[in-house]
């Protein structure tokens, strides 16, 4: 691939409309579960381009669902159109780049327990390009936006410049605003129950239509904004 600085497809990315971009090394990857390391992907990738775009806060204010189930498909199409071009824009560099969903399709579903997995955890990959820390809701949590981002990534085949690890704390350890608000008790602090979190987070209007009904792990979160 013709040479292409890290800076450079940070800034492309910007340009395209996401609001941060980390780089993660394959080495970061060497604790992912087998069948989901970026190698299981694209067997020469050397690099991992994690980028993420703002989730407006205004979203949790309302009474109604539509209103984030709109936002949230729409970041949803943001991020894919994103990793979509950048990757295009690197493979006519002449190098391998390839985009990962940035939600469905699952490429390992559970039926028994309803437990979906994507090619590749987009939250632990942003952890590994120095994009936050995980939180007990399981939400990535940036010390600038907080939890309310959406991620998108790019797995390429050349050694891109890393970013550092963050070492800030996503959580205090004494806090379980969201465990014990959780409707469902889906969540450890570790993990989520996902058969559980299924049963209240999503519903079907009478209209027909789908809508995201439940983001308190979200919404009450104290760092939902930042750190």
């Amino acid at each position: 691939m013709k040479t292409i600085s890290a800076d450079e497809i940070k800034y492309r990315v910007k340009d395209l409309g996401a609001d941060l971009c980390g780089i993660a090394p394959i080495e970061r990857f060497a604790d992912a579960p087998s069948g989901f390391h970026p190698t299981d992907i694209v067997k020469e990738c050397k690099s991992v381009i994690v980028i993420a775009a703002r989730f407006p806060k205004s979203t949790l204010s309302v009474s109604s669902p539509a209103a984030y189930t709109f936002v949230r498909n729409r970041l949803v199409d943001k991020m894919d159109a994103i990793t979509f071009q950048v990757s295009s824009d690197l493979e006519n560099l002449g190098g391998c780049a390839v985009p990962i969903p940035s939600s469905d399709p699952y490429d390992y579903w559970e039926d028994g327990r309803r437990h979906g997995q994507g090619i590749l955890s987009l939250k632990h990959a942003a952890v590994r390009a120095g994009l936050g820390q995980m939180g007990k809701n399981t939400l990535l949590v940036n010390n600038q936006f907080g939890n309310m981002i959406w991620l998108g990534a790019v797995l390429v085949d050349e050694e891109l410049e890393p970013d550092q690890l963050t070492t800030y704390q996503a959580c205090s350890p004494e806090c379980r605003i969201c465990l014990d608000a959780c409707p469902a008790n889906a969540m450890d602090g570790i993990t989520v129950e996902q058969r559980k979190c299924r049963s209240i987070s999503g519903r079907y209007t009478e209209g027909g239509g789908f809508v995201y009904a439940c983001n308190l792990c979200r919404k009450l979160c104290p760092h939902r904004e930042g750190i």
